[in-house]
């Protein structure tokens, strides 16, 4: 979300990019209401910039397969997804110190580094026949997915100051309830498709598992396994001064800082599933499976009784185990905001995945400058980002009182570049007096002297 979160008025909405943040918050209390995070990013399946079907968003119409196009080309492709919704949460700063808890629930997706013609063969299925009768070999990729509640706590506070120079650190230790997760880690899978109905598969060194509905069960927010994670942040700010977060500052022209850099670890965790949870290992086998385009799969268990019958000539051969550990996605994140002027900002960060284990999610590495304006009452800003270092995006985010609405992937709506996916973010607060408790009175700038 970066068209909020480097905001000194992100609160609640600021604390997933650098929990120190809320050390210098200028109001005593925030309470978010509700929020959201909405992602998706891929790089093989997008609409055309100059063929965008927006007639048939606003209808919202169904999409066909021809609506879309697919980039067919030798690079391994690359998927990632993350929905955030933070429940009733808050955050409390007095003096130099600042606390927060927070309620949320989770889902991330993240497919890396798959062969170009295997996603292939997943968007057009087996009959694909330029394909067809090819000894293929895949290299190396990933599949993960999690969905999780997280309740957290988060402590910042100011630990140095020199001059006009502060230094503020933060930390955020959270609780994790595991719902579903997914993994799939393959270092080789050789098949050929000889018609759509014969795969053949030569050898594979797959390992994979998954604690979600087994059967006909359909409830994907069953608790099926438990974890922890922890967020860790600095700050520092050259030429800091308090005194122009108060009301009516703006107007003296005065700067609250110069510049604010920072440094964070993100999502460093894990979830361990235990409830319904199955892990299961295929290599070295070789198979013949006739009828694969009309096999039906009933449900997941069918899944893994099909691939272990064809492998192995028994159903359940391929089940290594129960239970299983999965890594959040993991990041470390630099951020270097300038205050311009007393109202105009510009701010640069880099976010880079950090892979702990092969069981995990992977978040997408992004490099963004986001210039912003920026009152109390009203922010308006313009996220540009390089998603994986490589593809453009342009957004827009507003913020107005108690209200924010932004998406930093715009772009493709004015024809920019092409549609490969889509961001939305929001949220409603209420935020209470600023820290130093000044009160205007009724009548004499409202009484929410926070955004004044």
């Amino acid at each position: 979300m970066n068209g909020i979160a480097h905001s000194n008025f992100a609160g609640n909405m600021g604390i997933e990019m650098n929990p120190a943040s809320i050390a210098v918050m200028p109001y005593r209390f925030e309470f978010n209401i509700l929020s959201g995070d909405i992602f998706l990013q891929n790089d093989y399946i997008y609409f055309p910039a100059s063929d965008i079907p927006t007639g048939k968003f606003a209808r919202l119409a169904p999409l066909l397969h021809e609506d879309f196009s697919d980039h067919y080309t030798k690079p391994p492709k690359n998927a990632f997804g993350s929905v955030l919704l933070k429940g009733p949460s808050a955050v409390w700063r007095n003096d130099d110190i600042a606390f927060g808890v927070h309620f949320s629930l989770r889902s991330q997706i993240s497919a890396t580094n798959v062969p170009y013609h295997l996603a292939k063969f997943f968007w057009e299925g087996s009959d694909y026949t330029p394909q067809q009768k090819v000894p293929w070999k895949s290299t190396a990729f990933n599949l993960g997915a999690l969905v999780y509640a997280e309740g957290g706590f988060t402590m910042a506070k100011t630990i140095r100051k020199k001059q006009q120079n502060i230094t503020t650190g933060g930390a955020t230790l959270n609780f994790l309830l595991g719902m579903s997760g997914v993994y799939l880690n393959s270092s080789m899978f050789d098949y050929t498709f000889v018609d759509e109905s014969l795969l053949l598969i030569r050898g594979e060194d797959i390992s994979y598992g998954h604690a979600i509905p087994y059967r006909v069960e359909k409830n994907y927010l069953h608790p099926r396994g438990m974890g922890a994670s922890f967020n860790l942040g600095i700050q520092h700010f050259y030429n800091y001064i308090a005194q122009a977060y108060k009301p009516g500052m703006s107007g003296v022209k005065l700067k609250k800082y110069d510049v604010r850099l920072g440094l964070s670890l993100m999502d460093i965790g894990f979830i361990h599933f235990s409830e319904n949870a199955r892990k299961f290992e295929l290599n070295n086998s070789t198979a013949q499976w006739p009828g694969f385009d009309t096999t039906k799969f009933k449900d997941v268990a069918s899944i893994d009784s099909a691939f272990s019958y064809h492998l192995y000539n028994d159903a359940t051969k391929s089940q290594a185990g129960n239970g299983f550990t999965m890594i959040l996605p993991a990041a470390i994140s630099g951020q270097a905001d300038w205050s311009i002027t007393p109202k105009f900002y510009l701010n640069l960060t880099v976010i880079q995945n950090i892979q702990i284990f092969d069981k995990s999610v992977i978040r997408p590495s992004q490099v963004a400058l986001t210039p912003r304006f920026e009152t109390r009452r009203v922010e308006v800003s313009l996220p540009l980002s390089l998603y994986q270092y490589n593809f453009f995006r342009a957004g827009l985010a507003f913020r107005y009182k108690w209200f924010v609405l932004g998406t930093d992937n715009l772009g493709w709506w004015p024809g920019l570049y092409e549609m490969n996916g889509l961001d939305f973010y929001f949220g409603f607060k209420y935020t209470s007096d600023i820290y130093d408790n000044i009160r205007f009175k009724k009548g004499k700038g409202g009484h929410c002297p926070a955004y004044k």
